[in-house]
């Protein structure tokens, strides 16, 4: 039972940054998309600390995202690529950027903390993209 609880106090402690991480373009709708899913993110898990930023072309850089967690609390950070498939920055850039490991895993500096980081993979193939593809077609027709 002390161990439960112990785990429970520790939950409780920890708080949850999301770095929605976006390629970046000159279009500003391109920025637009992925800032309103970091927003939506944001919206419907309030308990988390959500920041959307970009690989290029686009403000916040992925650096200026980061320092953006500054004096939110955040104890770990998920860093996840708002793209929908895997190519060269989603296996190599931003891995590099973000100094991982080859399991995927790091650690950032907030606040003069070392928070750990977690990196998810891109949105791909899905039951819920594929409702999404549909839903356009009916919104086409």
């Amino acid at each position: 039972m002390l161990i439960a609880k112990n785990e429970e106090v520790l939950k409780m402690t920890e708080k949850l940054g999301i770095l929605a991480i976006g390629h970046g373009s000159r279009l500003q709708y391109n920025k637009e998309v992925v800032t309103q899913i970091a927003d939506y993110i944001a919206q419907k898990h309030a308990d988390v600390v959500v920041r959307a930023g970009f690989m290029e072309n686009s403000e916040p850089t992925l650096d200026e995202a980061i320092a953006a967690f500054s004096g939110t609390g955040v104890t770990k950070i998920a860093a996840v690529p708002v793209f929908l498939a895997s190519g060269i920055h989603i296996t190599k850039d931003i891995p590099g950027i973000l100094n991982l490991d080859e399991n995927g895993c790091g650690a950032l500096s907030v606040d003069g903390n070392e928070v750990p980081l977690c990196y998810a993979k891109p949105l791909g193939a899905d039951e819920l993209i594929a409702d999404l593809v549909y839903k356009r077609v009916e919104e086409a027709l």
